[in-house]
């Protein structure tokens, strides 16, 4: 006898909780049924040759691909590879992600792996290669610890990639009387940056992957009733960079019966970029029976009947599992300017400022009437400012500074010398006579 498994989900957000609390009447209940009805050649739509529907590429893309990929790949290799394939309607690329889990090694009581990595999104692509081992203690304990390299970069660049590495602990339990423990714990740290001169040439990009750490942990209660489950979910994270820090945590429990009829759940969140959240779901599952509807009884069951014994989950399945961890961190973004400020006392032109990123460095003094010339050299201090003076005939002149390996230059300042000396080309700089090179 063939059944047709019928869910409604309910929704409710913390608005919907307010109207509610008000008294008011507006419940609104998102259903959806889900199943094949059980006699064939009911409610099949029906074609419409007059009808042309517009396929957006990324609902045939992911199908075709891996139609096609389980036809020239191995069933071994098939099963541990995940292939997700779409189209970005904003930046009009298509998008791949490749996630494979290859146990190269394995013992009775323990695996050695490797997980290599590719996402590509509509405007980053990242690879990643990490390796662990997993090993159990006992027949109800499984630890492991991994590690791993990734290269992010924005797509459609031919710039060098940002790249970080980091490391995981995990931990799979049965602690007794049917309770489930599994906690996962990652951190991350940047080892590199990359630079560049914009704002033509006044100011210094950097961009950078943060520092940080994230952890969950998913804890099924020990029984204490044979008729419902409950589950707590925890995660939380932090990760920061120079002048961005982003953190958050959120907790929930899932209570459901234990023949598939009822779940519910609350949840609450804490983010520093979306902020406060809290979430309250419920779920009925039904399974519809059209011969007990056609012969006048009730056509709703529960979708299976719940087993009087329960039976606790293989650890040991646990050690050909992927590692838990976060693949699309944030990129930071900074900018620095380079300033200039200058006065004029006479035919002495005073001038300060800094290049914040490039200390110990030799930068070149330029005026010009047209076109710039170099008229002095001087160095930057360990926080990369710079002091100054020249002297000037009479006339109108604009003056900048300018670091030559990496092309910064400050903002070209004009400056009236009135009152003429002659000509001296004499300096006195901050850092004296010594010169550096950078």
């Amino acid at each position: 006898m063939k059944k047709t498994l019928c869910k409604i989900s309910i929704f409710l957000s913390p608005a919907l909780l307010a109207i509610l609390s008000l008294g008011g009447l507006c419940l609104f209940l998102p259903l959806t049924i889900h199943g094949q009805p059980s006699l064939p050649g009911i409610f099949q739509p029906e074609y419409n040759s007059a009808v042309q529907e517009i396929l957006w590429p990324e609902q045939y893309l992911d199908p075709t691909v891996k139609y096609g990929l389980n036809f020239v790949l191995p069933d071994t290799i098939r099963e541990k590879l995940v292939v997700d394939t779409g189209y970005d309607r904003w930046s009009r690329v298509p998008t791949l992600k490749l996630d494979y889990f290859v146990p190269i090694k394995a013992w009775p009581d323990r695996t050695l792996f490797v997980s290599p990595r590719v996402s590509l999104s509509g405007n980053r692509e990242s690879y990643s290669v990490g390796a662990g081992m997993r090993k159990m203690l006992g027949s109800d304990t499984l630890v492991g610890v991994h590690a791993f390299h990734d290269w992010v970069r924005a797509r459609g660049t031919k710039g060098g990639f940002l790249q970080e590495i980091g490391m995981g602990l995990e931990l799979s339990t049965l602690p007794g009387k049917h309770s489930d423990l599994s906690l996962s714990v990652n951190g991350y740290l940047p080892i590199n940056e990359q630079q560049e001169v914009v704002r033509e040439g006044r100011a210094l990009a950097k961009e950078r992957l943060p520092y940080g750490a994230d952890g969950q942990v998913s804890f099924l209660f020990p029984a204490i009733s044979d008729a419902v489950d409950m589950r707590l979910d925890a995660k939380i994270h932090a990760y920061g960079g120079q002048t961005s820090n982003w953190w958050g945590h959120s907790a929930g429990l899932t209570v459901s019966s234990r023949n598939g009829m009822l779940t519910a759940s609350v949840e609450r969140s804490t983010d520093s970029l979306t902020g406060d959240n809290f979430q309250a779901r419920a779920g009925l599952s039904l399974a519809f029976d059209w011969t007990d509807m056609v012969a006048g009884k009730n056509p709703f069951s529960s979708p299976y009947e719940a087993s009087p014994h329960r039976f606790d989950r293989k650890i040991r399945n646990s050690m050909y599992a992927r590692p838990v961890r976060q693949h699309e961190l944030p990129m930071e973004r900074t900018e620095r300017l380079i300033t200039l400020v200058s006065a004029v006392h006479e035919d002495t032109v005073v001038f300060r400022g800094a290049f914040p990123d490039h200390p110990n460095s030799r930068v070149t003094v330029q005026v010009a009437q047209s076109p710039w010339r170099d008229i002095m050299e001087l160095n930057t201090d360990s926080k990369g400012a710079f002091s100054g003076k020249v002297k000037l005939p009479a006339g109108e002149y604009r003056v900048r500074l300018i670091h030559k390996p990496s092309g910064l230059v400050t903002t070209g300042a004009r400056i009236v010398v009135e009152d003429s000396r002659s000509p001296d080309w004499s300096t006195d700089a901050a850092q004296g006579n010594h010169r550096g090179d950078h």
